[in-house]
């Protein structure tokens, strides 16, 4: 063989060496097609929870916090709050508790006085301790009436989807406290 027919079969073998390598290595895709089944779900049911939510906006028992400046006192545009607002059977703060309701709530608008939320419902009694619904919406702070998404859960409510209606039925300047009547219905397995 001459040298430049050498080289010529060595590149040759290197490059089918090479694809056979790339071809055979191992196959990892990033996503995979599944069912129910395979992931243990039974079949989809709807549940209504009804519970009653305490947000105190001021004072030293404060369960929703400001972490930015407010830019306009009318609209409350630019705040941003930390909850920590306890859920309960009852209208009173004293009710039964069944979790807490956290996340954040914003005043994104300089001209509307409206706050968006979003908020995980954690249930801490009774049959749905350990889990969770992902709430998220827009709330009029003027209005009795709100509605908001149900985008996503844990625990028993994997795959949630749904909707809540909060119901303002107190509010207090002077305590510095709002507590919403909620019905959620969630879809779920």
């Amino acid at each position: 063989m001459t040298p430049k027919v050498l080289a010529l079969h060595y590149l040759l073998t290197l490059t089918i060496t090479l694809i056979h390598s790339f071809s055979s290595a191992e196959s990892h895709s990033f996503a995979t097609k599944s069912s129910r089944a395979a992931i243990g779900l039974k079949e989809e049911k709807i549940t209504h929870l009804h519970f009653y939510m305490h947000d105190v906006f001021g004072g030293p028992k404060a369960t929703a916090i400001p972490v930015t400046k407010v830019l306009d006192n009318n609209t409350f545009y630019g705040g941003l709050y930390m909850a920590d607002d306890p859920l309960t059977l009852g209208p009173r703060r004293d009710s039964k508790p069944v979790g807490n309701g956290r996340g954040t709530y914003a005043f994104p608008s300089p001209k509307d006085f409206v706050l968006e939320m979003n908020y995980n419902l954690g249930f801490t009694h009774g049959d749905y301790n350990g889990s969770s619904l992902c709430l998220l919406g827009r709330i009029a702070p003027t209005s009795i009436v709100n509605e908001m998404a149900i985008v996503g859960g844990t625990g028993v409510f994997r795959f949630a989807s749904g909707y809540a209606v909060a119901k303002r039925v107190v509010l207090d300047f002077k305590a510095q406290l709002v507590v919403r009547e909620f019905n959620v219905y969630v879809s779920h397995y």
